[in-house]
């Protein structure tokens, strides 16, 4: 005698009837159910973009003219977090510079950041590193 298994909904366990490759009673489950596996996925990034976006928001707070140098403890002070970041980029002289969308920052030695805006429409960015944690 073969045994039959009941299929059932891998969202709310209901019994399956239908197609013999059916795994969702409905949309609403199909929906619910991906849902559900992203949402940590999901909000690892929101978080991320958060720190990033904040980080963008100081940057451009500080550096109205476009080009300018503070001190890291101030930025730090500020609550920028010098550990998230969209990229980097390295000048002709050899300059690192690490990139949070279209502001950019250089530490010196001596914990001084120099900031400036990369306008992609004069200064082409040459991305070698994205994301940087």
């Amino acid at each position: 005698m073969i045994e039959t298994v009941e299929k059932r909904c891998l969202y709310c366990n209901n019994p399956l009837s239908g197609r013999t490759d059916k795994i969702f009673c409905d949309d609403r489950c199909r929906n619910n159910y991906y849902y559900k596996v992203n949402a940590e996925h999901k909000e690892y990034i929101r978080n991320i973009n958060k720190i990033l976006l904040k980080n963008r928001g100081i940057l451009k707070a500080v550096n109205p003219s476009g080009r300018t140098s503070v001190s890291r403890q101030y930025l730090e002070n500020l609550g920028f977090d010098f550990t998230h970041f969209t990229g980097t980029h390295t000048t002709k002289r050899g300059r690192l510079y690490h990139l949070v969308y279209d502001h950019a920052y250089n530490i010196d030695e001596q914990g001084r950041v120099s900031l400036v805006v990369f306008h992609r429409e004069t200064q082409p960015v040459v991305s070698q590193h994205h994301v940087g944690w």
